[in-house]
């Protein structure tokens, strides 16, 4: 079994899903304002914090594990700057200001996916 040709796939869906995750931030506002009999159903928040969690472990393990191989911190400096970003949010903002830091977390999962990739790709690991 190829664990490198699998964590290829990791990497590629954890990528999509952190984009995933920004075209939400972005699109919800949007949708609530021009729809809003689909309001009530995009306001119930604890999928999304079942899509956070799950997209916060897939990353931290997929970046840990590579970290191991090519040693450079900035993917999970990156990583931990999403999660402070949304813990300010959730502590101090509030859910006014979810549009600005659901999109910037979800920048900085996809820039730390991207730095991941490259390190990996120079290391030859």
């Amino acid at each position: 079994m190829n664990h490198s040709h699998d964590n290829n796939k990791i990497e590629k869906l954890g990528f999509y899903l952190s984009v995933a995750c920004a075209i939400h931030c972005i699109a919800t506002p949007v949708l609530i304002t021009v729809l809003p009999f689909l309001g009530s159903s995009l306001m119930n928040h604890s999928w999304e914090i079942w899509f956070i969690g799950g997209s916060l472990i897939l990353a931290g393990t997929l970046l840990y594990n590579d970290f191991r191989k090519h040693q450079n911190y900035l993917p999970l400096m990156l990583l931990g700057a999403s999660l402070c970003t949304k813990l300010v949010e959730i502590l101090w903002l509030g859910e006014s200001f979810e549009f600005i830091t659901g999109s910037v977390g979800a920048l900085f999962i996809a820039a730390a996916y991207y730095f991941n990739w490259k390190y990996k790709k120079a290391c030859s690991c």
